[in-house]
């Protein structure tokens, strides 16, 4: 907590102590690159580079974008039940692997010396894997593991508003809300040794078919954009 609130209290120092700085040098000029993280100072991790973003101006007032998103976990658990006087371990296993990339563009109105509005247009795909594994007793005293895969893919396109506000010279905080659809198609969850609630059915494995979705609305990070101009 006192890290955060240290962090919190620079950036403040920073507003407060730039307030001669000469308007052009706040905002990027043509040619410029900048890099987005989030940042939520009263989370956990203040700085999160999970959604990163870069942009460059091709003229002060119009950007173009790309953001990359990657994220990956898993988890085991470990159960007794194995073997044939049932004290041996069992483990379950999980994991997760996504990508995403977003491609758009911002047209930025004149604002003030520290404020940025703009509005814009940006498209994007994003993919998800899934793997979960499990082991259990056949009843001789063997190990059986059933695995089941799946995935994900998802194309979106987004109308945005939004708006940097520049506390120190190339340094803004910035955020965002959008407007459009996203499609969803769900891949085939393949189950090998007919999974491991039933492994010893004898079966090679099952296929149950995917399906899709439609959302159609807004959208909103609720995290901060923390962003360096360079």
């Amino acid at each position: 907590m006192k890290k955060r609130i240290l962090f919190v209290a620079a950036i403040a120092a920073a507003v407060f102590t730039t307030e001669n700085v000469n308007a052009q040098d706040m905002k990027p000029d043509a040619g410029a690159k900048n890099i987005e993280v989030n940042f939520t100072p009263l989370g956990g991790s203040p700085i999160s580079i999970n959604n990163l973003r870069l942009r460059y101006f091709k003229s002060s007032d119009m950007a173009f974008r790309v953001g990359l998103n990657v994220s990956s976990s898993s988890t085991t658990d470990v159960n007794l039940g194995g073997g044939t006087d049932g004290t041996g371990e069992l483990e379950d296993k999980s994991s997760e692997f996504g990508f995403g990339i977003n491609l758009g563009f911002e047209k930025h109105w004149e604002g003030t010396d520290r404020l940025s509005p703009y509005w814009g247009a940006e498209v994007g795909f994003s993919s998800l894997s899934t793997t979960e594994t499990a082991q259990v007793n056949d009843g001789t005293g063997a190990t059986v593991e059933g695995e089941t895969t799946g995935g994900s893919t998802t194309f979106g396109l987004n109308l945005l508003l939004g708006a940097d506000f520049y506390f120190s010279p190339k340094i803004y905080l910035g955020t965002e809300v959008g407007f459009g659809f996203a499609s969803t198609s769900e891949g085939d969850t393949e189950t090998s040794n007919g999974g491991a609630a039933n492994p010893t059915d004898g079966a090679a494995g099952t296929t149950a078919p995917g399906g899709s979705s439609f959302n159609l609305g807004p959208n909103f990070n609720s995290a901060i954009r923390l962003g360096f101009i360079f």
